[in-house]
């Protein structure tokens, strides 16, 4: 097993049932930020135009930059929602790709397939990508997969990362028509992913029964957490990932919060720059884990 190159044939064959899909329209990545390289290297010239949410997965910034790209940045409104406006104003200036996780993280935002549809028409109008990054497509989405069927450009990312539970591994994949696939695969390694990593991803997908009771009680913790958090008089946003963004009112609260969770070894991503800088990030795990977290925050709550 180790003695040998990796053959990949059968992860191929075992990701192709799981999503429903042809092995032609799959080409296995280093995760799904492997995928967004192969998407600048591929689809994008120097000094073409890319939209992205803000704030969003800090890949899509740096490969930007990494390739010499323009950046076009759709920013959340104060009220924690996607701006139209500012998707109809970057598809006036013709991106190259619009990089749109569903949902993203750290301000959700989700669109359903209708919605995706839409937004596949009128990208596809001025030949435009619309990479749909899935990352989190196990806690409760729907998957877009169906509309490559009918829209040439659209790609799929996906990964091991959180659904599966296993960040280490780097493995994902994109998913797309089978011409798109042949031209993305061009730069592909001699071998995409190693075998230790595919044989983890196989046995997943094999007993995928454990995945889905892990992440039914993901779901289960997150809404209890959100209603723990409401209690306590602040407001947690998240409906479809393994994360929710809380919002403390004020800056000097969030600072405040993160820097006690921490001197109890509990670490979370904030407070976060400008606008949001009044709330943090929180990874949510099984609701008995998390009861810790939710004791050490009731108690700094207590004592502003």
């Amino acid at each position: 097993f180790l003695g040998i190159y990796p053959d990949l044939s059968s992860i191929y064959k075992k990701i192709a049932r799981f999503d429903s899909v042809k092995e032609e329209n799959i080409l296995i990545t280093s995760g799904i930020d492997g995928g967004i390289k192969t998407l600048f290297e591929v689809c994008t010239s120097h000094e073409d135009l890319v939209g992205v949410v803000s704030p969003t997965y800090a890949m899509y910034k740096v490969y930007s930059k990494i390739f010499n790209t323009k950046i076009f940045e759709i920013e959340y409104t104060d009220k924690f929602e996607f701006d139209h406006s500012k998707y109809y104003e970057l598809l006036k200036l013709n991106p190259k790709i619009l990089f749109l996780p569903n949902p993203n993280q750290p301000v959700e935002s989700y669109f359903s397939i209708k919605e995706l549809k839409k937004m596949a028409e009128e990208t596809k109008k001025i030949n435009c990508i619309l990479f749909i990054d899935e990352a989190y497509h196990l806690f409760g989405s729907d998957s877009a997969v169906k509309l490559i069927k009918s829209f040439d450009n659209i790609i799929i990312g996906r990964t091991f990362s959180k659904g599966f539970g296993v960040p280490s591994i780097r493995l994902g994949y994109l998913i797309s028509n089978e011409e798109n696939i042949s031209i993305l695969s061009k730069t592909r390694f001699a071998h995409e992913s190693n075998s230790l990593s595919n044989a983890i991803g196989e046995y997943l997908l094999d007993n995928f029964e454990i995945v889905k009771e892990y992440n039914d009680k993901i779901i289960e913790s997150r809404e209890k957490i959100k209603k723990d958090i409401s209690e306590m008089g602040f407001k947690a946003y998240g409906n479809f990932g393994n994360y929710l963004l809380i919002d403390f009112k004020s800056d000097e609260l969030a600072k405040k919060v993160v820097s006690q969770l921490r001197e109890k070894l509990i670490y979370v991503k904030g407070s976060w720059p400008g606008k949001w800088s009044k709330c943090i990030t929180i990874s949510v795990g099984p609701y008995d884990i998390m009861k810790e977290f939710i004791n050490v925050l009731n108690k700094i709550l207590l004592s502003k």
